[in-house]
């Protein structure tokens, strides 16, 4: 299970890679890496506790996680679902869109409901929660990239060539701030790894030695497998 969980995600370090990517228009939207990019960072965000991830920048990740959402959605035809806030049950097509909720969306090219991904509707983007109401009010909750035709429209709009050189500067400082927190986080992280793997070797309790692999696991899973033995020596 944990090789196969390492499998569906990406690194820390290789979202922010794939978001800058996608941002300036050098990589078209690919639906496995985008799954993996929320879930990694579902991950991290989800773990305060944590004494890496809780050193994360919250708003620059989540900026991220956003951008990859509304990338999904727009990008591939899916399924989705409208919730009220704080509630469990989906809201029925053709009635009131809430005021404040949240949007779950299934890619329809994946086949496991864990797949689906979860972003509060103040989270996404302006135009595309038009579109997902026209289409609720329609009664149908299944879309299409051809629904969200006016989004790359929109997001890449500049009315001058000064506020464009503005949004790409903004691009540099957030894609450079979150690499050099990554890297520095995964210097610790691979750090980390290696006690871990000290203490499990030692240790005599099993129920113990099961805990401290998990945690090993969870490193691998957001900083890089194995904790790569370039970092040894450090």
């Amino acid at each position: 299970m944990a090789t196969h969980e390492r499998r569906r995600k990406l690194t820390i370090e290789e979202v922010n890679v794939y978001w800058r990517a996608l941002k300036e228009g050098h990589e078209t939207p690919n639906l496995q890496r985008l799954c993996n990019a929320i879930r990694t960072l579902d991950l991290a965000l989800s773990e305060p506790d944590s004494s890496l991830c809780s050193r994360l920048s919250v708003q620059a990740w989540k900026h991220e996680r956003n951008d990859c959402f509304d990338f999904l959605i727009a990008s591939f035809p899916g399924y989705f679902l409208v919730y009220a806030e704080n509630s469990t049950t989906p809201l029925d097509p053709e009635g009131n869109w809430p005021e404040r909720g949240s949007l779950e969306f299934y890619p329809s090219l994946v086949n496991r409901r864990d797949d689906a991904c979860k972003a509060n509707l103040s989270d996404i983007h302006e135009s595309l929660v038009t579109r997902l109401r026209w289409c609720f009010a329609e009664g149908r909750q299944c879309t299409t990239p051809e629904d969200f035709a006016a989004f790359n429209e929109v997001v890449n709009q500049h009315e001058n060539e000064e506020q464009a050189a503005e949004a790409r500067e903004l691009l540099t400082r957030l894609f450079e701030s979150c690499a050099d927190e990554a890297s520095k986080l995964k210097k610790i992280a691979h750090r980390k790894w290696w006690q871990l793997q000290a203490e499990e070797m030692s240790c005599k309790d099993r129920r113990q030695r099961h805990q401290l692999r998990k945690q090993m696991e969870q490193l691998e899973l957001l900083w890089g497998p194995g904790a790569a033995h370039q970092f040894s020596a450090i």
